[in-house]
């Protein structure tokens, strides 16, 4: 298919859509995270959920809140295969997570390589997850061996800025 600026409009606000996800489960951003589906759009989140979207996101963004350590999703390579004639596009986004997490009140971290495979329709003129499934290629876990750069940077540093859930995080505010 030949790039248009139609085509090129209707993925670049695909795009938008997977990198307003990312940063709405990392951030815990319940509202931002349901306006990424359909009303009516279908989750399967491996073999931790398979239901509507908009239920798993306010479980989703609840869950985040309550972690001790922030996670993060980093969007990679992203296939779009577009039919406008139809209002319909399969996507494929690679993506690695990262999360920290207690294991025997010892930090554990976990790094995730997999694919979030959704179907995005356009309704209305806004294009939005109608389906979404879950890849996941491959995991590592570790012991958390956390020493910031060996010690280049250093957290307790007033002007050190870590990252935070909610509207408490530097991605919010606008200076």
């Amino acid at each position: 298919m030949a790039n248009t600026i139609e085509t090129m409009l209707a993925k670049q606000d695909i795009r938008d859509v997977i990198y307003n996800y990312a940063r709405a489960i990392d951030r815990g951003d319940g509202p931002l995270l349901k306006s990424c589906y359909h009303a009516d759009a279908m989750e399967e989140h491996g073999n931790t959920y398979t239901g509507l979207a908009h239920p798993y996101a306010d479980g989703a963004a609840e869950r985040v809140k309550k972690l001790k350590h922030p996670m993060a999703h980093y969007v990679c390579n992203i296939h779009i295969d577009l039919d406008l004639v139809a209002d319909i596009a399969y996507v494929e986004s690679y993506l690695f997570t990262f999360a920290r997490f207690e294991k025997d009140g010892e930090p554990w971290d976990t790094l995730t390589g997999g694919r979030i495979v959704d179907r995005f329709e356009r309704r209305g003129g806004d294009w939005k997850i109608a389906y979404r499934k879950m890849a996941f290629d491959w995991n590592r876990d570790m012991p958390a061996a956390e020493g910031w750069c060996l010690g280049l940077f250093k957290p307790e540093d007033p002007r050190m800025i870590l990252g935070a859930r909610g509207e408490g995080d530097l991605s919010y505010s606008r200076f």
